[in-house]
């Protein structure tokens, strides 16, 4: 979890996954707050928990997000809608790609206001406009934030182009040591802020992190030259020891395969801090209503880090080698033959 102020309204970002996820929320959240807005906010228990003790505690809870029907707990959702009636206005993907159209400018802002976010492009965008933050074309860029894919100089405005740039060089998370990249994360977005609010300095700042993010790009092209296919409709590269590199550039030569996922060997991230070791898998986006890659876990198991698989919803996977050799890797070869 990070925060600071977007103009005058404290923001958090953080996700809801565990239950330290909730009380650290809970414990940010200043004593005397009367309204607070969560956007861009994947429902699950421990959001659904959240928001319950927030309004036994009197405060005016909003929600606003484009989840629906994702995550291993797609219920979550209706148990918020249970809880705030109105104040929720959860939709999928395809009625609304970017959250910034869930908000009017300016609506979550005064005195005993916060908003909570995703830790994202598009929970940062969405969290600027209900703050009364905002630059022509924001809610264009909300639409592509979240489609890694799609993001180029064609698809979003100059200002979105460089914070995204700006953005793949940042550190690594880094379990042990979190705040590292909270930080940097922390001061990436609220030099956006600045710039999206006609700050020169900030906007010079973004831009000097472009250097960094076309070395990345020349990295990922190399990487890209290894691409292998350990079965039918799946493109694997391994970016184990290998410098910062750009993981769009990385994942359009992927897809450019024809292949229906992808697969990434890293050794950063969640599951590589607790097992040396990470496989990312992730469904390219044409492909993800006729894919679920959630059917490739054994029912019941567990998903955390410490399990060495991180399942929370359709498109996107997370395991340990272990995983991949013994469960993951099978599963994928009786699926695509």
């Amino acid at each position: 979890m990070f925060s600071f102020s977007i103009a005058t309204t404290p923001a958090l970002f953080t996700k809801f996954f565990a239950a330290v996820d909730r009380e650290a929320t809970l414990a940010a959240i200043p004593s005397d707050t009367r309204r607070v807005l969560f956007v861009d906010t994947p429902s699950t228990p421990e959001l659904a928990e959240t928001v319950k003790a927030l309004v036994e505690l009197g405060v005016e809870v909003h929600v606003r997000d484009h989840h629906r029907g994702e995550g291993r707990n797609p219920e979550a959702a209706e148990a918020v809608e249970a809880v705030l009636g109105g104040n929720a206005r959860i939709v999928d993907r395809k009625t609304s790609p970017g959250c910034a159209v869930l908000v009017e400018l300016g609506e979550f802002t005064g005195e005993g206001t916060v908003i909570v976010a995703d830790p994202d492009l598009d929970g940062l965008t969405a969290s600027m406009k209900a703050a009364g933050v905002s630059y022509e074309g924001l809610e264009q860029d909300a639409e592509i934030f979240d489609v890694r894919p799609k993001q180029s100089a064609e698809t979003l405005t100059p200002l979105g182009w460089t914070v995204v740039r700006a953005l793949s060089t940042l550190p690594s998370f880094n379990p042990q040591r979190p705040e590292i990249a909270e930080n940097a994360k922390a001061e990436l977005f609220q030099s956006f802020v600045k710039a999206a609010s006609g700050d020169a300095e900030a906007r010079a700042g973004l831009e000097a992190k472009v250097a960094a993010y076309e070395a990345g790009v020349a990295e990922a092209k190399r990487l890209a030259e290894g691409i292998t296919s350990p079965c039918a409709q799946v493109s694997f590269v391994d970016t184990c020891g290998a410098p910062r590199h750009d993981l769009n550039t990385l994942t359009q030569a992927m897809e450019a395969t024809g292949c229906k996922v992808t697969v990434v060997r890293k050794d950063a991230g969640p599951i590589a801090a607790a097992h040396r070791v990470q496989y990312s898998l992730a469904v390219v986006r044409k492909h993800q209503e006729e894919i679920d890659l959630r059917n490739l876990v054994p029912e019941g198991s567990e998903s955390s880090p410490k399990a060495g698989i991180i399942s929370n919803t359709s498109f996107l996977l997370h395991c340990s080698e272990k995983v991949w050799e013994e469960v993951i890797l099978p599963a994928l070869r009786v699926r695509f033959g």
